[in-house]
């Protein structure tokens, strides 16, 4: 009798302690009982490994000129950069998905440029890029039309073969200055080309025209540009080349901004001029 009492008693608990216990995990069809993660959300994940760890950090981080005006230019009494570029950063920030104000931007130089966004230093590459001849880097745009021209001295119509012309190096720029002018002068930055043209050093100087007005606006009417139009280009923007993902992002976003007024305002608030037929991004 007492033995039945022991087996009730030890059966009694073992149905307690199942009663208990968390439900086993429900199979799935042809499945072995195992928990199966459900995909991850677009909000999750973007699909672009460089979107992902920019959201994942929070902010956005783009390397930009220092010393193009209208462009992007940095201002050491305010510790900021302004221009069209740093504009259409924060345009392409928010169209990730990221609050306002959180875009930092890193000075870069024409030689560095892609070198910072190569080494994952930025995550994207601003600036005046025209070419890249790095299979890793891509580029999305051109998101700004510019011309090559030249920058004189007020007064001066015309830069003689022989004089000398300023370019910056690594620019790009050095090729069609020498249809101008086979006695060139590479400086390291837009600014020694200004001071050496100020000084009389060089007869002009050739770079992309939206710059070269922003330079000539400075100097309250002490230079002109030529308007010789040596170069149809445009700006580009630099990626990772396998981020086919991003690609789709920037070009989605240029696109939106163009058909819906807002790169023409952009352009017209960064240079002070009516914007000109927009761009075909790719």
């Amino acid at each position: 009798m007492q033995r039945i009492a022991l087996v009730a008693l030890t059966g009694l608990l073992v149905l307690t302690a199942c009663a208990g216990a968390d439900p086993a995990p429900t199979s799935t069809p042809g499945g072995t009982g195992t928990t199966v993660s459900l995909p991850p959300t677009s909000e999750q994940a973007s699909g672009s490994p460089t979107i992902d760890k920019i959201k994942a950090r929070g902010r956005m981080v783009v390397g930009v000129a220092d010393n193009l005006p209208g462009v992007s230019r940095y201002h050491q009494d305010g510790g900021k950069h302004s221009g069209f570029d740093i504009r259409l950063a924060d345009l392409i920030a928010t169209g990730f998905g990221l609050p306002k104000d959180s875009v930092r931007f890193r000075s870069t130089t024409a030689a560095t440029r892609l070198s910072t966004l190569e080494s994952g230093d930025v995550d994207l590459a601003f600036g005046g890029i025209k070419t890249s001849k790095q299979p890793q880097i891509g580029l999305v745009g051109p998101y700004l039309p510019v011309h090559q021209d030249l920058l004189t001295r007020k007064g001066t119509t015309a830069v003689a073969p022989g004089q000398p012309v300023c370019v910056v190096a690594d620019s790009g720029a050095a090729e069609k200055a020498r249809t101008v002018s086979t006695n060139l002068v590479e400086e390291r930055n837009g600014d020694a080309c200004v001071s050496a043209l100020r000084s009389g050093a060089v007869a002009a100087f050739s770079g992309d025209d939206l710059v070269l007005r922003g330079y000539a606006a400075a100097e309250n009417g002490a230079f002109t540009v030529l308007g010789r139009s040596l170069s149809t280009e445009g700006y580009f923007i630099g990626i990772p080349a396998r981020d086919r993902a991003l690609r789709a992002k920037l070009v989605e976003i240029l696109g939106k901004a163009i058909g819906d007024g807002s790169w023409a305002k952009l352009y017209q608030e960064s240079f002070g001029a009516p914007a000109p037929t927009p761009p075909s991004v790719k």
